[in-house]
């Protein structure tokens, strides 16, 4: 559901109608309760960083979640802890959500699944939801519907066939099928907006993709969780925006470091074990650079880091990009104009 800020109308709700309460609630519902529908239908490719953290919880940033909305579709990249609540802060179209594009099944990408698909359902989507993903997917989506099912029927039930029809409030799996290895194979076509999935080195996180966007001219590129691989260049040419995981190697050594001297064994553990599946800032860079990307926008940002410590992200990355390099936050949104006019 939308926000309902029980502080702000406990506050007018005190307040004499000779104030304006009336006009006080119409404010409140015109700020939170109109959706950005504007992004669908500018023309324009949207990309929305919802999420832009990882794992361990922290206050600057949510699990890792991204929008694109173009030609009148809204897409999600992975839906992680926290990020159908984000969206909702956001006044994203929930009720227009087209489908979710999963990278990988760690739980900080697949947390919200579930909440995504009952959000956008009340919200006023009234088709079901697709979702899209490598191998396991189809088991990834079958619990979540489980888990949910009572949920659906109480709402089906309470409101109506009408507002909430029951068959919308099941997600449908789609498993992408590779044409062959290293290649990306085509996840949907519609009104102008492809996405392209394409394979990545994420073991044991196996199989896991990155997805690739076109819309009237543009390119954007989400590389999900992954090593630097010979073929990510590959995958990513040419994108206006590259939206890059990026994870600290220096920091989160010197992290695992101080773990071990204080004793705490099995977090120095976990810690030093993320090395080996991610990209450091200078790969990312060097990824950006071989791919001639226009802008690069990193998420899936870790460790958790103060602000001040985001030099240790950027610095590095832009040295060896020379392009732009944009710390991610949570919110954040970048638009790019049509191209050209997209082919529908």
């Amino acid at each position: 559901m939308k926000k309902l800020g029980m502080l702000f109308l406990a506050v007018i709700l005190a307040v004499p109608a000779s104030c304006g309460i009336l006009e006080l609630i119409d404010r409140f519902v015109l700020e939170n309760y109109l959706d950005r529908t504007d992004l669908l239908e500018d023309g324009r490719m949207h990309v929305v960083l919802i999420g832009t953290g990882g794992p361990i919880a922290n206050e600057r940033r949510i699990s890792p979640c991204t929008a694109v909305l173009a030609g009148g579709e809204f897409l999600l990249v992975d839906a992680g802890p926290g990020s159908a609540r984000a969206l909702s802060l956001l006044n994203l179209p929930g009720a227009h959500l087209s489908g979710i594009l999963l990278t990988h099944y760690h739980s900080d990408h697949v947390g919200d699944l579930g909440e995504m698909n009952t959000q956008s359902w009340i919200d006023g989507r009234a088709l079901p939801l697709d979702v899209f993903g490598p191998e396991g997917v189809d088991q990834v989506v079958a619990g979540f519907n489980q888990a949910y099912w009572l949920d659906a029927q109480y709402r089906n039930v309470h409101h109506g066939e009408t507002y909430m029809p029951l068959d919308a409030a099941v997600m449908r799996s789609t498993t992408i099928a590779f044409p062959a290895p290293d290649e990306a194979a085509l996840v949907l076509d519609r009104n102008g907006l492809k996405a392209y999935a394409f394979p990545v080195d994420h073991d044991p996180a196996t199989p896991a993709v990155g997805y690739r966007f076109e819309y009237a001219g543009n390119v954007v590129v989400i590389t999900g969780d992954t090593q630097k691989t010979d073929s990510l260049p590959r995958h990513a040419q040419n994108a206006d925006i590259l939206v890059s995981e990026v994870l600290s190697f220096d920091l989160v050594r010197m992290i695992a470091d101080s773990l071990q001297r204080l004793g705490l064994q099995r977090p120095a553990k976990l810690t030093r074990d993320v090395l080996d599946y991610h990209m450091d800032p200078v790969q990312v860079g060097e990824l950006a650079r071989e791919a001639g990307a226009g802008k690069l926008v990193l998420t899936h940002i870790f460790p958790p880091a103060p602000t001040l410590l985001d030099g240790l992200f950027t610095h590095p990355a832009a040295e060896v990009f020379g392009g732009e390099v944009i710390m991610g936050e949570d919110g954040d949104i970048f638009s790019l104009d049509p191209k050209q006019t997209p082919a529908l």
